[in-house]
This record gives C-alpha cells, structure tokens and sequence, in this order.
C-alpha cells in the first residue's frame, strides 16, 4: 500500500446474481473489504435496471481541498455452484471471464480495469488449485461439465476431497464459488466532480411464477407483491390454467443499493428506472413515490436518499 489513500468504490452482487452501488473499500491480504469514506460525497445515481442491460452514472464530488486517490472496484455477481438451485441464472456471455459484458468510463473516457478472479469451496480459497488443474473459474464456463467428466479419476477424487466437485457414479459437477471484481485506480480531484458511468447486461434470475408465490411471505416480502400485482398476476394465470404450460415466465434481477451508504453523504439526488420490457410484463419491487413513465418504464426519485435494503425486482410476463 502506498501513503496515498487508497480506497475501493464497489458494484456488488446479491442472493439471486446481482449487481450494486458503488461504495468505497479497500484492498486487503485476503482480497477487497469494503470500508468507510469521509471524502467524496455521492451528489446523484442515475439509475436503470431491465433483464437485459444495467445502466449507471455516478457523479461523485471530492469535498476536501486535496486529491484523494482510490482504487474504484465493481464486484460482479457471485456465481455459487455450491447450492445447485442458484444456478438458475442466465449468464449473459459464459464463455467470458467478462460475462456480463462490462464496460466503464469516467468524465466520458474509457476505462480499463485490472480484474480480481477468487474461487472458494468450503469457505477456503482454491484458485490456485483450479489453475493448477487448468480448470476454467467459472463453474458455469462454457464445456466445463465435459471437461470435469474427461479429467482422471485420481484427479477428481483430489478436486472432491477439496470441496471443489460432486463426483456420483453418474457425473461429475463443479461445487465452488467464483468471486470476480473489476477495479481501477482513480483520483478525484478537490472540489470538482468527477462523473463515473457503468454499463453491463446483468445475470438475470429465472424461473416458474405460479399462484404458489401468493402464499411465501418472504417472497411477498422481498419484492414488495401488493394487492394490484397480486390481482393482475392472478389474472393472468386463470387464462392459461388448463394450458400445457400454466405458469407465467419469471425474471429477476437484483441489485444493491446499501453499499452507497460508505460513502460521505447519502445520495443527493438519486433516480431509478425499471424497465419490465413488454406492455405484457407484471413488474414488483420495493419503492416510495414510484410512478409510471412509459408502457413498460417506472421511475422513483429521492433526495439525500439512505438505503435501508436491495433492490430487488420480479418481472412475470406469459410465455412466448
């Protein structure tokens, strides 16, 4: 490290693959740890959110009179093959360590971040262990569930005594977590604005939405499911209910938002925009003040906005 502060602005991920706001951190020995900022102040997020592409601009304003140098991390959505069921994801590009398509400017220039790649099977650190093996750390890669079937025996047995493979006398699946952070060393200077903009097509959640989902208070909880959505959606259903596929197609998508509070100041002024996509779609999330904008658009805006919890989004549209 050296004597200049060096920090961490973060976009992370959450239960089901997501993304999030940026928030100061620091580089530590096992990785980046998020931390407090007393320096730059957050004045605005501009904020869009649809399943096919994340979009965010940041105007950050260093209120000190010297310039502060921080590393900007965006930490990408964890992907968990530890638990088979999450992976129920779509990723936008498998066959890519950028799998979400990542692109960031600041003040309009591009940036090209270095990357941080960390696999972990029972809560230890195994990188080295796939790169060893010239295994991909993607445990959703292109080929992988081939390439784990073709390795020798000697070395599956050593990649499950580690925690790294379920091996059955049928197959042989991967069992890490991949941990993948993009950052870039950036320096605000005193009392100017520095404005920093993100791009990315989000891994997006999938599934069945079905009248099941009316009677799961944690579900009703997490993407804030009011009596209109319930209505609409319950509607919907009853047209399809002796079809050969009566349910509707689910997305979700998330994206966090407490991460915003290590920075000096809440948002001063943040926007967000979900986009369901189709005129057809049943959209839910949890807001205040939010309101209409177009056939498939809502909009919610806050001033000195402190967030309290993820944004969480649910989309049910019928299945084409």
């Amino acid at each position: 490290m050296t004597p200049r502060l060096l920090l961490l602005a973060a976009v992370v991920a959450l239960a089901t693959p997501a993304a999030a706001n940026d928030s100061t951190a620091q580089l530590g020995a096992g990785g980046i740890e998020l931390v407090r900022n007393e320096n730059v102040e957050l004045l605005a997020e501009d904020l869009y959110v649809s399943v096919d592409e994340v979009r965010v601009a940041y105007r950050f304003r260093n209120r000190t009179d010297a310039p502060v140098t921080y590393l900007v991390a965006f930490p990408l959505p964890a992907i968990d093959a530890v638990v088979p069921e999450a992976l129920n994801v779509v990723l936008p590009d498998a066959g890519s360590d950028n799998f979400i398509d990542f692109t960031v400017k600041v003040d309009g220039k591009p940036v090209t971040p270095e990357v941080e790649a960390r696999v972990t099977a029972m809560g230890v650190d195994r990188t080295d262990v796939l790169r060893h093996y010239g295994l991909p750390l993607n445990p959703m890669a292109d080929g992988l569930y081939q390439t784990l079937e073709q390795t020798p025996p000697t070395e599956q047995s050593e990649l499950n005594r580690l925690g790294l493979v379920y091996v059955d006398p049928y197959s042989v699946q991967a069992a890490w977590r991949l941990e993948t952070t993009y950052y870039w060393e950036q320096t605000f200077p005193p009392g100017r604005e520095v404005i920093v903009e993100h791009r990315y097509r989000p891994v997006t959640g999938f599934g069945f939405f079905g009248d099941w989902v009316f009677a799961e208070p944690t579900y009703l909880d997490k993407y804030c499911i009011d009596d209109a959505f319930e209505a609409a959606a319950r509607k919907k259903l009853a047209v399809i209910k002796n079809g050969d596929n009566p349910y509707l197609n689910e997305r979700r998508v998330s994206y966090i938002l407490t991460t915003a509070n290590n920075w000096a100041s809440p948002i001063r002024d943040f926007r967000l925009v979900v986009d369901k996509g189709s005129s057809d779609a049943l959209v839910s999330f949890c807001g205040t003040g939010v309101k209409k904008i177009s056939p498939t658009a809502f909009e919610m805006r806050a001033t000195d906005f402190i967030p309290e919890r993820e944004l969480e989004i649910l989309i049910a549209a019928p299945i084409e």
